[in-house]
């Protein structure tokens, strides 16, 4: 009886003991659940980034190849129209006595063609040179076909390219001694190309060949680091696993087609992108392949930076549905679980509007970087055709030059808004130290916008007060550039017949330190009241339908408020739609009780006649204009391509030899901080006391300080403005200052 009693005893408890487990099991089941849920959903989202960030990088480097294909296409169709020119000039007279290759030299020099060559062709394929005839030319049969255009790559079957040869046929045959000349065409070296290629776009990592439609080399751009050596670039890459889709056939049809493509790969063991993109006109495809870690450095930290939040969000969700599943099934506190689910909903929705707003922000700036970027390439591609289509036409050639110098202008100020806007976001940007004269800065202010209403009618009213302490400590460079800023845009957004105040006064001193408000007013076309919150932000621009009119990158006032808040001072402004725009800047400054007795004097390239430089440049062009700019006025010109030649120069001519060095920074063999190191160190009087002057593009302020801490006594930077640097010369290569 008594056992009996015991077993219904335990069966009357069995069912409360399952009870008791279900509600221990179910909310940590429920949450199990939702983790697995919250990891899939994680995984599928870094799969969905990551498929966008491939289509988007690979977008970005296809851009690029398409912009160095348009260099290429453009070296060939003018070297396409010199073989027809010249073609012409064969007939504009009778070749000479002497014979067809004395012709050649004549229309040789008529062309100046600076990499080509003239030659022609005979009935027989026999070829003719400025230097004379030679017995034929290997593969001539294949352009013997009265093609237009045609590039004939010779080959030393390794792959490289030596030249390429542009053959036009003639209309007539043309009786001559030797024979019947039925083409005429130019021989191009093809390092012309190699200069397509140069720019340190991706750290000088990135790989560039040309390629006919089956694959094979015909050129290798010269870089650093090997890659793929083989004859035929597609075969080579056969063992190559392709990711994202991709596959060497789609590449192959790529090439074969002429398409722009886009692919990543995986080559002995890294991964790769590769932009394949068609040379029009020609039977050329440019491959750029460059590290997936080199092109995406960018994208992913924000890849990884994403999905660390996305986790991080999930894993909170979870957290908090398995607070709300516990709460629910053990009926405590309904109210805060209601409070959590609102407040998980609200960080979810913020969560996406900002990444939308990111977005939009991102594909916004692209867009119009896209089209103002495009808007004076185009300029500068369409004016160069038509002057080389119009050399004889001396007035037209000269506007197309202004036209250039004018494109080329705004595309650098594009260029330094990005450049500047990207040193201040990293936090690479410092402000200066240094004397500076107030009014003076005001002054040169007024010189450079005057150059820009010069032509307009617009009234520049300048209006400066006493200032107590002119000369004060601070950011000359950097305040300037904010001025210049707004005194720009006031140009720019005030039409003809209007009126711009310049205004500067000092406002008080605080023991050290001076304050000064500088005002730029116009009668402009103003900005809308809803505007004028956003104007100091990046990108920001006002739609107004005048984007067409006043282009720009959106950044010039972000940068500028950042300096003037770097500097400790602060912008305001007030405007009007259809009355104008005032700005008002406050700037503080230490005061300089002990100013400096005078500056650099003016100079101008007159008083530098005679002087004796050593001109250091590995660059052709930029060693081209230099060389033409000094010697224009009067100064003698030893050239050196790199550093170590400076320095073997140097060291081989006696003292004062030379009266100053123009060096350049960033050279192959030696670069110009370790040449000049290496001339201060010599044995020799002049080694220490030469001027040496930086002539680079590196022009940022630490840039400046390496030159100086080099060794060298100026820093001028690339783009050389001419009166500029014969400022500089004249200053420190006059006796008395070395």
């Amino acid at each position: 009886m008594e056992g009996q009693k015991h077993q219904e005893q335990a069966a009357q408890e069995h069912p409360e003991r399952a009870g008791r487990r279900w509600a221990w099991l179910l909310p940590r089941a429920a949450v199990a659940l939702l983790a697995v849920v919250a990891a899939v959903g994680t995984l599928r989202f870094y799969r969905y980034l990551d498929e966008t960030l491939f289509r988007e990088r690979s977008s970005h480097l296809m851009e690029i190849s398409s912009k160095v294909t348009e260099v290429m296409e453009m070296a060939a169709r003018y070297y396409r129209d010199s073989a027809q020119i010249a073609g012409n000039l064969l007939f504009q007279s009778h070749p000479p006595e002497e014979g067809i290759d004395q012709r050649l030299r004549e229309i040789q020099g008529t062309l100046a063609l600076r990499f080509g060559t003239v030659l022609a062709f005979d009935e027989n394929q026999r070829l003719y040179a400025p230097e004379g005839a030679s017995a034929g030319v290997a593969g001539a049969v294949a352009f013997i076909g009265g093609e237009e255009l045609r590039g004939i790559a010779a080959e030393d079957r390794t792959g490289d390219a030596s030249s390429i040869l542009f053959i036009n046929t003639l209309a007539e045959p043309l009786e001559v001694e030797e024979g019947r000349i039925t083409h005429m065409g130019v021989a191009v070296d093809v390092s012309v190309f190699q200069q397509a290629f140069d720019a340190d776009i991706f750290q000088g990592r990135s790989h560039v060949y040309v390629v006919d439609d089956g694959g094979s080399r015909l050129y290798r751009h010269i870089c650093e680091q090997g890659f793929i050596d083989g004859p035929n670039l597609l075969d080579a890459l056969k063992s190559c696993r392709f990711v994202h889709g991709g596959e060497l056939a789609g590449l192959r049809r790529a090439v074969a087609d002429r398409e722009s493509a886009g692919y990543e790969l995986v080559y002995q063991g890294e991964r790769y992108f590769v932009a394949s993109a068609p040379v029009e006109g020609t039977g050329w495809t440019v491959l750029t392949f460059v590290p997936t870690q080199v092109l995406g450095a960018g994208t992913t930290a924000f890849m990884n930076t994403t999905i660390i939040f996305i986790s991080v969000i999930a894993a909170a969700v979870v957290v908090m549905m398995g607070l709300v599943i516990s709460f629910v099934l053990t009926k405590r506190g309904d109210r805060r679980l209601i409070e959590h689910q609102r407040q998980a909903n609200r960080l979810l929705r913020e969560a996406a509007d900002a990444a939308n707003a990111a977005s939009v922000a991102k594909s916004d700036f692209l867009s119009h970087m896209s089209h103002d970027i495009r808007t004076p390439i185009n300029g500068i591609m369409g004016m160069t055709d038509i002057a080389l289509r119009n050399l004889g036409d001396r007035a037209r050639v000269e506007d197309c030059l202004r036209k250039i110098d004018s494109s080329s202008g705004h595309l650098l100020s594009l260029v330094n808004d990005v450049l500047d806007m990207s040193r201040i976001e990293s936090g690479k940007t410092s402000i200066a130290r240094e004397p500076m004269d107030m009014r003076q800065l005001a002054t040169n202010c007024v010189s450079i916008i005057g150059g820009q209403i010069e032509g307009r009618r617009l009234s520049l009213v300048e209006e400066f007060g006493e200032l107590e302490h002119p000369h004060v400590f601070g950011d000359e460079l950097h305040l300037r550039q904010v001025l210049i800023n707004i005194l720009g845009n006031a140009v720019k957004f005030t039409p003809d017949g209007g009126t711009i105040w310049f205004r500067m006064s000092q406002l008080r001193g605080e023991g050290e330190t001076a304050w000064f408000r500088l005002e730029v007013e116009d009668t402009g076309v103003g900005m809308a009241p809803e505007f004028l919150p956003r104007i100091f932000e990046p990108f920001s621009q006002e739609d107004g339908g005048n984007r067409t009119n006043y282009q720009g990158t959106g950044l010039g006032m972000s940068i500028t408020k950042k300096f003037i808040d770097l500097m400790g001072g602060t912008i305001a402004v007030r405007s009007q739609p259809g009355k104008g725009s005032c700005f008002t800047v406050e700037i503080p400054a230490q005061i300089d009780h002990a100013p400096r007795a005078a500056r650099m004097d003016e100079a101008s390239g007159g008083e530098l006649a005679g002087l004796r430089l050593l001109l250091v440049e590995d660059n052709e062009l930029n060693m081209e204009i230099a060389r033409y700019m000094l010697e224009d006025v009067g100064v003698e010109i030893t050239e050196a391509p790199n550093g170590q030649a400076a320095v073997d120069i140097f060291a081989g001519s006696p003292p004062g030899t030379f009266d100053g060095i123009l060096m350049d920074i960033m050279m192959p063999v030696m670069d110009g901080l370790t040449a000049t190191r290496t001339i201060r160190g010599m044995e020799r009087e002049d080694g220490q006391t030469i001027p040496i002057i930086a002539m680079t593009a590196n022009a940022y302020d630490e840039d400046k300080r390496k030159c100086l801490e080099a060794g060298m006594d100026a820093h001028v930077a690339k783009p050389i403005d001419s009166e500029l640097l014969f400022q500089v010369l004249s200053h420190i290569t006059r006796p008395g200052k070395r």
